[in-house]
């Protein structure tokens, strides 16, 4: 959350773990490869990127202005431009193959933005055959998780520093932030882009500010032994509750699914809490026992152009090999997946390539102009003893 935080490659590694198992169940799902635990796992570890985003905060090291603004440019900016270019691009495909009139994919397009603002059940905004052109856009619809992080992030920032200094103070809005939420799924109160679960999402950044802030993850007077046996005890807790958990229950297309949402909320932050607790100490401690987690890592600091590009990658991958994205043999799903994380790994490769050429240019050129400066010294030296 803090550009001045160190950080921690074991929270990179989860998060690059995290954004694979998203790619998987993204494209997978459809395929008939979801299972009882691809699905519950899922949620657990999207869960993780909002307590990861608040676990670095430190209270008034930056100014509220400067926060918001930062959060703006990083998701707002990317949630139009990149909407804007891949709407482009397959409108264009659409027109030209005849299969979608211009003025409809204008519609999509309006839809998709007025939606964010607009007070309409979330089912009306994200169901396939609404705004998406007969499915061809189902891209689009994954840009949501950028919306419910900026707002999220907005409340945050807003409250944090009233509520982080005691401990009674911080737990009480975390519990007041879940009730709110409790409050909208069962007065039915939605939202589009699952603006509605905010304060479920910000609950959770204020548990990793809380946590990150005691320390609670290290575990600093605890031996290497029983970090590992509460870590794995608490994400044993977690996938087990996970599990058992009505398997349907999706609390990240605007609803928590079963008869009674409030209850299948609470089973969800019962799941949530123990894995994000357990798997954070099991990480860091393997981190501080020497475990190689580089390439996971490397993942996690790339998870946002990962999450970004999948779902447009395998539209694209759908239109080349001229199949449904939406309904595919299980196998081709996981053709797929692979195929889109390959795609985005080659980005993520080519991205690292031009940024270290630039620095290299750019160091090259600084170490030149000393060498300078110092030649024009010498000249000026010359001329004042002549």
């Amino acid at each position: 959350m803090e550009a001045n935080a160190k950080r921690l490659q074991f929270v990179d590694a989860l998060k690059g773990i995290g954004v694979l198992w998203i790619v998987f169940y993204h494209l997978t799902a459809e395929s008939g490869f979801k299972s009882y635990v691809l699905n519950p796992l899922m949620e657990l570890f999207l869960v993780l990127f909002f307590f990861f985003s608040g676990y670095f905060y430190k209270s008034k090291t930056t100014s509220l202005g400067k926060n918001i603004g930062k959060r703006a440019l990083s998701l707002l900016v990317p949630f139009a431009v990149y909407a804007l270019i891949f709407w482009a691009i397959g409108t264009l495909y659409l027109t030209l193959t005849n299969q979608a009139p211009f003025l409809e994919a204008l519609g999509c397009l309006r839809n998709f933005f007025i939606g964010a603002i607009w007070n309409r059940d979330i089912q009306g905004w994200f169901s396939w055959n609404y705004y998406s052109l007969g499915k061809r856009y189902f891209y689009l619809a994954d840009f949501w998780f950028l919306l419910a992080l900026f707002f999220a992030s907005l409340l945050f920032f807003l409250i944090i520093d009233k509520v982080l200094k005691k401990t009674p103070i911080a737990l009480t809005s975390v519990i007041i932030l879940f009730a709110l939420t409790g409050l909208c799924v069962g007065f039915r109160f939605t939202l589009p882009y699952n603006l509605h679960m905010v304060p479920y999402w910000t609950a959770f950044m204020v548990l990793g500010a809380f946590i990150g802030n005691k320390k609670l993850i290290e575990l600093p007077s605890l031996g290497r032994g029983m970090k590992y046996g509460i870590g794995g005890a608490l994400l044993v807790a977690s996938i087990v509750i996970a599990i058992l958990k009505t398997p349907a229950l999706n609390q990240f297309r605007g609803s928590f699914s079963g008869d009674n949402e409030v209850v299948s909320m609470l089973l969800c932050i019962a799941a949530a809490l123990p894995f994000l607790c357990g798997i954070g100490i099991l990480f860091g401690q393997l981190e501080k026992d020497g475990l190689r987690l580089n390439e996971a890592a490397w993942l996690g600091v790339h998870s946002f152009t990962y999450y970004l590009f999948h779902m447009f990658y395998a539209w694209l991958l759908s239109i080349i090999f001229g199949f449904s994205a939406l309904k595919m043999e299980w196998w081709v799903g996981l053709l797929v997946a692979f195929a889109a994380i390959a795609l985005c790994t080659g980005q993520c490769l080519l991205m690292d390539f031009i940024t270290r050429k630039i620095k290299e240019k750019k160091a090259k050129a600084s170490s030149k102009e000393p060498k300078a400066e110092k030649n024009l010294e010498a000249i000026k030296e010359d001329v004042e003893s002549n």
